[in-house]
C-alpha cells in the first residue's frame, strides 16, 4: 500500500504544470509601439517608446504575470517637433504624468486582460497576444487597440479632426529567463 502511494504521489507531483519562471524583458530586442491613422486617409503615423521596462512570469503555457511601464517622455516618431508636441501638456503631459503602465488582470487563449494607465485614466484593455519560447528566451507578440480620448489624449480641435481617435497598440518582446 505505501508503495501505492509513493507511486501516486510521484504521479500527482509530475502532472502538475511548470512552476512560472521570472523573465528578464531585453529592452535592446523588444519594441513597444504604436499606430494612428490620419482621418480621412491611409497616411499612419507609426511611433514607439525608447524606454521601458516590465515584468514577466511564464510557466511554459501561458503568461502569469505581465505588466510593464513606460516613460512617456521617450515617444519618437522620427519627427521632433512632432515628439515635442506629443510630450507636451496638450498631450500626454510627460512633465505631470512621466509613466504609462500596464498590469495584466488575466491571460486567457492568446488573451492578455489588464488594466492601462495613462495620465491617471485606467481603462480595461485587451491584447491579442502570442507567446513562443525559444530555449531560454521567450517571445511576445501583442496587439490591440484603444481611443484616445478615453485617455484624454487630444489636443485642440484642429488636431482631433486630422488625426484618428483609434491608436493600436504593438508590443514585440523579447525575455531571458532569469
Amino acid at each position: 500500500m505505501k508503495k501505492f502511494f509513493l507511486t501516486s504521489s510521484l504521479l500527482a507531483a509530475l502532472s502538475l504544470p511548470v512552476l512560472a519562471a521570472p523573465y528578464q524583458l531585453d529592452t535592446t530586442n523588444s519594441k513597444v509601439g504604436f499606430t494612428i491613422k490620419k482621418k480621412g486617409g491611409l497616411v499612419t503615423v507609426n511611433g514607439e517608446f525608447k524606454t521601458f521596462a516590465g515584468e514577466i512570469d511564464y510557466d511554459g503555457a501561458k503568461l502569469n504575470v505581465f505588466s510593464g511601464e513606460i516613460d512617456v517622455a521617450s515617444v519618437d516618431t522620427k519627427e521632433q517637433k512632432r515628439d515635442n508636441e506629443l510630450r507636451s501638456s496638450d498631450v500626454f503631459d510627460a512633465q505631470k504624468f512621466p509613466k504609462m503602465t500596464f498590469k495584466m488582470a488575466k491571460y486567457e487563449a492568446g488573451k492578455i486582460h489588464g488594466d492601462l494607465t495613462i495620465k491617471d485614466v485606467t481603462k480595461q484593455v485587451t491584447l491579442n497576444a502570442e507567446e513562443k519560447l525559444n530555449g531560454n528566451v521567450l517571445e511576445i507578440s501583442a496587439n490591440g487597440m484603444i481611443k484616445r480620448s478615453d485617455f484624454d489624449l487630444e489636443w485642440g480641435v484642429f488636431q482631433n479632426v486630422l488625426v484618428s481617435d483609434d491608436v493600436v497598440i504593438n508590443l514585440n518582446l523579447k525575455a531571458n529567463a532569469k
